[in-house]
């Protein structure tokens, strides 16, 4: 897989993962909600012609494999020990990207509202998080969209409990800081400097 990026559309993904249905590859199904669309055989047949027709799959005996940029995204998903889900939100904008990390790589999804969404390779193990946070760091600081800003990490791990943390630049200078499972959290105030450091440390926990 190249640096450049690879786009792949909802239906694509679906047939792709469903080549090695693995359970890391129903997590990742479930963290794109496409898992819904597990029995839909129209959008499989869709994903599997357009993925043969841009050269992204190609048949080897009875069975159609992916390729080359593909075969790697391919086995990224479906060997993935690691999930981050990153939403970056203000009240009038929306952005969410998927870091998905395995023992044979990474890759950052940035997801289209359309079902059209970019894939490219990033570096993986405790890189992920650092680009993660950086990007919160950035979209925050930044307040290009607006303020309030927030920006919600979610990390899932195989075989650990999942952990969230929601960190909300407003326009008093304060940062507010959620974290805790997805079930019980804790909220509290900070300078930025203060709020980033707990923000790291609370993923980390």
């Amino acid at each position: 897989m190249t640096e450049t990026e690879l786009r792949m559309t909802d239906h694509e993904l679906l047939t792709l993962l469903s080549m090695t249905p693995t359970e890391s590859a129903a997590v990742t199904l479930g963290l794109l909600r496409l898992d819904q669309h597990g029995d839909n055989a129209l959008l499989h047949n869709a994903g599997l012609t357009t993925l043969m027709v841009r050269g992204l799959a190609s048949s080897q005996g009875e069975k159609i494999v992916p390729v080359d940029r593909c075969a790697v995204v391919g086995t990224v998903l479906s060997q993935a020990q690691e999930w981050l889900e990153i939403t970056l939100t203000t009240p009038t904008s929306d952005h969410v990207l998927f870091a998905v990390g395995s023992n044979v790589g990474a890759v950052l999804l940035s997801i289209s509202p359309y079902g059209v969404h970019e894939i490219q390779p990033i570096e993986s193990g405790p890189a992920m998080l650092e680009l993660a946070l950086h990007l919160s760091q950035e979209y925050l600081s930044g307040a290009a969209e607006g303020l309030p800003a927030t920006a919600v990490v979610r990390r899932l791990q195989v075989e650990r409990e999942p952990v969230v943390a929601q960190l909300t630049a407003v326009e008093s200078g304060e940062w507010v800081l959620r974290s805790g499972t997805e079930s019980e959290f804790v909220e509290e105030s900070y300078d930025a400097t203060e709020a980033l450091t707990r923000f790291k440390a609370a993923l980390q926990a």
